[in-house]
């Protein structure tokens, strides 16, 4: 809970109340262009180390900075061998998986290369979504983040030891 602050009641007394976890806490943001890391109240717009001005993406929380450097560490991993402590599944959909085998491998490998997000793709900066073009045709792909079991999301998505990559690749037309 967040820490007690004093609220008038209907008749003029005090009392204490719990504030809101957004009246209070603070999140540490990074900037991506320096990787200086400063505290906010609310999304920063413009960093205090360099100047550098932008949005949600440019200036991201410290753990959904890590979450992104450990989906392209993942990513990288799919064709290179993934880093001993992460773990995960890569799941091909039926279309992908018709379009033969060549067909796949290449997904593989342009999806572990895929370097290009922007807000429309990645409003937050967490590398957690992409489009690439394999041989032609337009092939999405998606990481979400379970826990051990895979039955639910993680609880602590930056936790490597609490958290499983699932990677899917598709086509538009199998969302």
């Amino acid at each position: 809970m967040g820490t007690p602050t004093e609220a008038k009641t209907k008749a003029g007394t005090s009392r204490k109340k719990e504030s809101t976890m957004l009246d209070t806490d603070k999140q540490t943001y990074i900037c991506r262009k320096c990787r200086h890391k400063f505290d906010g109240l609310h999304q920063p717009r413009q960093c205090p180390g360099c100047c550098h001005t932008g949005g949600t993406r440019e200036f991201p929380t410290v753990e959904t900075d890590l979450i992104a450097e450990q989906n392209d560490a993942f990513r990288k991993g799919m064709v290179k061998g993934l880093p001993r402590d992460m773990r995960g599944r890569i799941v091909i959909t039926p279309g992908i998986r018709a379009m033969g085998r060549d067909f796949e491998t290449a997904a593989y490998v342009s999806v572990s290369k895929d370097t290009v997000f922007s807000e429309a793709n990645d409003p937050w900066g967490a590398r957690d979504f992409g489009t690439v073009i394999v041989n032609g045709t337009k092939v999405w792909w998606k990481i979400d983040l379970y826990n051990n079991d895979f039955n639910a999301g993680s609880e602590a998505p930056c936790d490597l030891a609490q958290t499983r990559r699932l990677v899917t690749i598709l086509l538009p037309s199998e969302y």
